[in-house]
This record gives C-alpha cells, structure tokens and sequence, in this order.
C-alpha cells in the first residue's frame, strides 16, 4: 500500500512524505519512520522501548532523541492538545486517528467519450479521437500505466459499473467524458474516477471552440497527471506535451483517418489516407499523418489490395518522410519495418528499424507484434511466439493480436492452437474479417474444410482475390478437384486486370499435385514480392516441398 491517509493527512511511503491538503509538510526522515510507525499501528498503545527499538534497533540513544521525533511529529500534524498522539502517562503512546489505506493511482484507462450532440451534429470521429489521442499523450508519462485504446474501447456502450471496469482493465483510475457539439461550439465534460470506490479525483468542463480542440486535450492529460502526481510516488511527475500539429484544420483530419483506418477495411483504409493527405496538405509536418499513410498502404498490400510495389512504394515514402519530420516517432519506425518486410523481405533493414522503435517506445505493442512476423520469416517460431506474447501483454484485448496468435500457431501447424485463438476473437467481434482468414486457414490445414469454407463465405464479401485463393485450396485439400481447378483458373485469367499473388496460384497447385507448377508460381510470386513470400520458410502448405532443394533455392532469393 502506497498512501495512508487520515484526517486531513496523507502519508505518501513511496515519496516518504507527509501530504496536507496536497500540500507537502516538512518532516526529518526519522520523525517520517516516527509517524509512519504510529500510523501503522493505529489504535494500539506503544511503550517507549517499542518505539525506541522500532526507530533505532540496537543502536544506544537517549530519550531526547524520541522525544524530539515525537514534537516533529505533533508540530506537522497541528497537534496542540495531543488528540492525535495521546500520551499514556508511565505506560506509551496511542495514535488515536482511524488511518484508511489508499490504492495506488498510477494506472488510468480512457474510456470512449459518449456524444450527445443532436443526429445532425454527431462527431464520432472527434470523440474516438480526443480519446485515442489522450492514451497517447497520457502514454508518454513516466511511471503511469495507460490502458490501450483497444482494450479501453471495448467497453464502449456497456453498463458495468467503474469498479468492475477497473478490474478487467487493472487500472486503478478511469476516464470517462461526453462531447456535445453545435455548430462551432463544443462542450467537453470529463471526469477521473477512483476505481476502487467510484469515487471522482478530479471533473472538469470545458466550453470552447472546435478549432480549439488541442489546447482541450492537453489541459486534460496535464489536469490528469496533475490530479495522480501525488498518487504516482517517485520524483516529480513531468508531463512532455508535443502536439502533432498546431493547424486545427490537419488535426481534425487526422482525428478522422485514424477513425477510418480502426474499421480495417478496404474502404477504412482508402478513406483515412485521403483524410491523411488532406491533413498533409494543411500542414506539411504532420509526421503522424505520414506515418497512418504508411500504415494504409501497408495493410492494403498486406491483405491483397493493392500491387506489392505499390504498397511498398507508397508505404516506405510515407515512413521516411514521417521520420524525416520527426525521427523520435516510433509508429514511423515500425511502419517501415513492416512494408520493408513485407513486401522486400529485408530482415536487416526491418530489425534496425524495430530495435529503433522498441528503443523510443518499449511499450508499443505494434513494434513487438511486426516483431513477431519477422522471426517467422527468419525460422524462429519460439521468438516468433515471445514476441506475440509481449504484444499481447502490453494489449491484451487488443482484437488484431489475439488474431495474429492465430496466424502465429497456423505457421507452427498448431492448428487446434490456431482455432481456438481465431475463435475467440470471432466472438470478441464477429465482423473482423482477418480473424475469419486466419480461422479458415487454420481449419482448412485441420483437415476441416466444411469450416473453412464456411468462414471464407462469410468473408468473400470484403473482395480480396486472398480469400478467393484460400477457398480454392481449401478445395483442393478436400479433394473438390472440379472446383479448385476451376477456382485457379478464374483467378489466373483475374490476374491480367488486377492483382492476384501468384502465391496462391502455387499452393492451389500443389495441393493438386502439380509439384512442378507450384515452384513455377512460388518463383514468380517472390519476383512480385508480395508479403506471403516473408512467411514462405515456417508455410504449412508447403511442408511437402521443404526438402526439395527447389525450396531452399526458393528461400535463398
């Protein structure tokens, strides 16, 4: 326990001071172990030879000595009339206050703020983002836990009460606001919770404008981290406040990509890089702008959207210039990790920019997750699975990782491992259409193929030629010979107006037998550079064909 308070007094032990009001009391260190020894045994009388080996062990001092730590003691605590500390005539003392032992504040999540602008004026872009921004800000604060925006944000909408809210997220504070906005008005009420007693630290209005909306958001992280310093224990608490951009115009347009880009869809992610661009075209040093279009791009080759070249193209420009405005940006780093990865399978290049990122920010979680790929494409599935646990560790309702441990399993053929976690984000959130990949995947390699099929039906909405090729090997693998030639086929002849990985075209093929046709496609695949051909070493798909020195010459390239 952190704090002790009575009265009008708090005893801080990890500062060792005593608090009144807020305001610190002075109080020699040995007068502190004097009071905080009497605190701790509230209630019951101490004799003077307890106290004396309590402060001093075996070391010989004479009465004077206890006698002056208990006038300290009196003095800080404006103890005239010894009602605090009574004396017991010939027998001790007796501290006669009722101490309550306080939790430590030093975690906080930020909920979601609630809109309660009328349809016409709803700004759900702007209360996500005041939201995500101030976990980011809040984030930077030594010696504050900040919950993640996913595992805070899951929680949107729900009636559990603030106590059960900070037992599943483990932080002992909560944040929770609404925005109601009118025409260029904006009203913010937010309050910071006690968790364990739902009782408010600290509330606060505010009435401005929406161009104002950066100066709001800092007055609130410097109000929060005000209101917990004396809570957090350590030195001082310092709050760096460095503003993305001061243009309030790229601000709102940034606040409204990251809106798009968390839906993680094709149209999110095309959407948030126009808003991006938008807010680069107001403010040309928007770094975290250039990072999300990074990101984007990223994605959209990942998920087979966009032509490898052009991901990585679009993607490595957008991260060098991101770091070039600011080279201490960790979100920048990583995404040039990843699109390096990705889509150039340059292990050297994504590892210097990963340490770079973990450097800056050792909790980002996203920077230990791009980790996480990269020791499947070096051939470390132990590494591989360290680091999809520290992602997960530092986020763990975040939806995207718990998929990923999906994926990670797949490419360990631990496909009952694979299913259960693909599962489980399923039912975290039914709509996300790269858990239900990954899950047929692990399925179709289960020897399950009615399930895999029937995730990727439910999948092939979204478009992507990725889950059109899923589904004819999993056809292939179940013996549906008419139906995975047929599926090829189709794709093949798609590939002249649109991109199709030739990656696909090589495990359909091989699952048919055409062993010879698949390392045809495999090579052409890794001349397009696409990002399934990071993961080739650790494929289950291609288990047939590892000892084939074809493969390692595969590997090699």
């Amino acid at each position: 326990m952190q704090q002790i308070e009575f009265g009008h007094f708090v005893l801080d032990l990890s500062r060792e001071c005593l608090l009144r009001d807020g305001d610190q009391v002075k109080l020699r260190p040995q007068s502190f172990r004097m009071l905080h020894y009497l605190v701790e045994n509230g209630g019951r009388l101490l004799t003077k030879s307890e106290l004396m080996k309590a402060l001093w062990g075996d070391l010989a001092v004479t009465d004077d000595s206890l006698v002056q730590c208990l006038r300290d003691v009196r003095v800080a605590l404006d103890d005239r009339d010894h009602s605090i500390v009574k004396t017991v005539p010939r027998r001790g003392y007796l501290f006669a206050l009722r101490p309550k032992f306080r939790p430590k504040l030093s975690s906080i999540a930020v909920l979601p703020f609630v809109d309660m602008s009328s349809e016409s004026e709803k700004v759900q872009y702007l209360t996500d983002g005041l939201a995500e921004e101030l976990i980011n800000m809040l984030g930077q604060t030594p010696g504050l836990k900040v919950a993640s925006r996913s595992s805070s944000f899951r929680f949107r909408g729900t009636a559990q009460n603030i106590a059960e809210l900070g037992r599943q997220l483990n932080v002992s504070t909560i944040l929770e606001g609404s925005v109601r906005h009118s025409g260029d008005q904006l009203r913010l009420s937010v309050q910071l919770v006690n968790a364990s007693d739902g009782y408010n630290v600290w509330s606060e209005t505010y009435d401005r404008r929406m161009g104002d909306v950066i100066a709001i958001q800092e007055e609130i992280a410097a109000s929060i981290v005000r209101s917990l310093a004396l809570h957090m224990g350590g030195d001082e608490v310092k709050f760096p406040t460095k503003p993305h951009t001061t243009n309030p115009d790229a601000y709102h347009l940034y606040l409204t990509g990251r809106y798009f880009w968390n839906k993680r869809t094709k149209s999110g992610f095309e959407k948030a890089i126009e808003c991006w661009q938008r807010a680069i075209a107001c403010d040309p040093d928007c770094a975290l702008a250039y990072s999300g279009i990074a990101d984007a791009y990223g994605l959209l080759g990942y998920y087979g959207y966009r032509r490898p070249v052009e991901a990585y193209e679009a993607g490595r420009a957008a991260a060098c210039k991101a770091i070039e405005i600011n080279d201490s940006l960790a979100e920048a780093h990583t995404s040039l990790g990843e699109v390096t990865l990705y889509f150039q399978c340059d292990l050297k290049t994504c590892a210097h920019e990963l340490k770079t990122a973990v450097a800056l920010n050792p909790a980002y979680a996203r920077a230990h997750h791009t980790w996480s790929h990269y020791w499947v494409s070096a051939g470390n599935i132990e590494r591989s699975f360290e680091a999809s646990r520290r992602a997960l560790d530092l986020d763990p309702a975040n939806l995207p990782l718990i998929a990923h441990l999906c994926w990670h399993h797949y490419h360990a053929s631990e496909f009952d491992l694979a299913i259960a976690a693909g599962q489980r984000a399923i039912d975290m959130d039914a709509s996300f259409i790269m858990a239900r990949i990954y899950l047929g995947r692990a399925y179709a390699l289960n020897r399950m193929y009615k399930e895999a099929i029937n995730e990727f039906d439910k999948s092939l909405a979204e478009g992507s030629t990725d889950i059109r090729g899923y589904l004819g090997l999993t056809f292939a693998l179940s013996g549906d010979r008419r139906k995975a030639e047929h599926m090829l086929a189709e794709l093949i002849s798609e590939s002249a107006s649109r991109y199709v990985s030739s990656y696909h075209f090589g495990t359909i093929s091989l699952a048919l037998g055409d062993v010879d046709g698949a390392f045809q496609w495999l090579n052409k695949a890794v001349d397009e550079r696409g990002p399934h051909v990071a993961a080739l070493r650790l494929d289950p798909t291609l288990v047939s064909i590892r000892s084939d020195p074809r493969f390692q010459m595969l590997l090699r390239r």
